[in-house]
């Protein structure tokens, strides 16, 4: 007794994406993650457009921000639309650039070995 699709070659399992970026509900709060150096001025979040072009911001660690929507980027990773609490301005970042807690140490990925 034949199986149905006996003529197709075996399937493999997919690999599994790692679990490297933060998951943020829509609605909570997170923090702007881009530590500076001591002493160095303040420089904004590195943001680019679906171009590549430089995108202008004010963006600076440990600012408080609103999750407004996500988006899954196939190579980028997930995106996250989000409001700044202090002046309501909204803007698109990775998931790279936030965390959880508004104080401490930034989010890490975990040590590959």
């Amino acid at each position: 007794m034949g199986y149905a699709y006996s003529h197709l070659a075996p399937s493999k399992p997919v690999p599994r994406r790692t679990k490297d970026g933060i998951v943020l509900s829509i609605g909570g709060h997170a923090f702007v993650n881009w530590p500076q150096l001591p002493g160095a001025p303040l420089s904004p979040v590195p943001m680019l457009d679906g171009t590549g072009t430089a995108l202008y911001n004010d963006l600076v660690d440990g600012q408080e921000v609103e999750i407004l929507s996500w988006r899954p980027k196939a190579r980028e990773g997930v995106t996250y639309q989000v409001r700044r609490c202090s002046d309501r301005s909204e803007w698109w970042i990775s998931a790279t650039y936030l965390r959880r807690s508004a104080n401490g140490a930034p989010e890490v990925k975990a040590a590959e070995a």
